[in-house]
């Protein structure tokens, strides 16, 4: 299918949307499709725990436990103007995600926010003929990466600037001017660390990003960058890179992965030489387990 979903009405929230369908939506060609069922979504994700026996002893050796991939179930009636309308739904419905060398992009529309998750396709699509224009369905998916992820956001900040100083003739009480730029204030507003990506903008001498809320924590660099470049930080892939070039290397000693945990983490941005036009810019998602 691809593409995005033509909703012409909603039905119901939450609504689901992948790979050009929506659940609890009218499409564009009258079909209603009704969701009755959903699981997976709602609740949290599975836990993969390795504990071992403890011989000749009650109880186990404790271990740290993983999130597992997460399932999505969702099961439901479709509802044609017509026969003719009601087989090519169910055509559509079976043709979702059918690339399995690729994730989609499941979308689920709620009351109160809008979450998502990448997919692919976990077993092939059910379908049972009920009257001449519905059908049963039930379709099953998979996210890799067991978190729900709010839209995208994104902030930007230059390097630290002096305060303006005092202006005369002088006037008291004395107004010396606040810094400005070089800060930045991220809010995660899910329930568990968001990790986001990073990007320095050149010209600058060993940046810094510092996690002025965390113990201390702080991705520093000993790169030089010219005016137009780009040094691109992944957290979670863990990824540093210029153009198409690997600068991991550049890390300094000391340096420390951090995410974002719920709530406010304030950010310092900094270099050895803050008279440059370089500037910071970060986009991230909520995220929740």
């Amino acid at each position: 299918m691809g593409g995005e979903a033509v909703i012409e009405s909603v039905l119901a929230l939450p609504t689901y949307t992948v790979d050009g369908w929506a659940g609890n939506t009218v499409d564009g060609a009258g079909v209603e499709w009704w969701v009755t069922k959903e699981d997976g979504w709602s609740g949290g994700p599975g836990i993969r725990l390795d504990l071992s026996d403890r011989p000749q002893r009650d109880g186990s050796f404790d271990a740290p436990s993983f999130r597992t991939a997460r399932v999505i179930t969702l099961e439901g009636t479709a509802i044609a103007p017509d026969p003719d309308t009601r087989e090519d739904a169910k055509n559509r419905i079976v043709a979702v995600l059918a690339d399995g060398a690729t994730l989609g992009s499941l979308v689920v529309a709620e009351r109160t926010m809008t979450r998502r998750a990448s997919v692919r396709l976990a077993a092939g699509v059910k379908i049972a003929d009920t009257t001449p224009v519905s059908f049963d369905w039930s379709i099953q998916l998979t996210a890799p990466d067991p978190l729900r992820y709010g839209e995208e956001q994104q902030l930007t900040c230059g390097l630290p600037r002096p305060g303006a100083g005092i202006e005369f003739p002088l006037s008291f009480p004395l107004e010396f001017g606040e810094p400005g730029g070089g800060r930045l204030s991220l809010l995660n507003r899910g329930t568990t660390p968001a990790w986001p990506q990073w990007t320095i903008h050149g010209p600058c001498v060993r940046p810094v990003i510092r996690n002025d809320s965390a113990d201390g924590r702080q991705l520093a660099f000993s790169l030089s960058l010219s005016a137009g470049d780009e040094l691109k930080i992944d957290t979670a892939a863990r990824t540093v890179t210029l153009g198409q070039m690997s600068r991991r290397a550049g890390l300094l000693p000391g340096s420390r992965w951090f995410g974002l945990p719920p709530g406010t983490t304030n950010i310092t941005f900094d270099a050895f030489d803050d008279s440059t036009p370089a500037w910071l810019s970060v986009s991230w998602r909520d995220a929740w387990v």
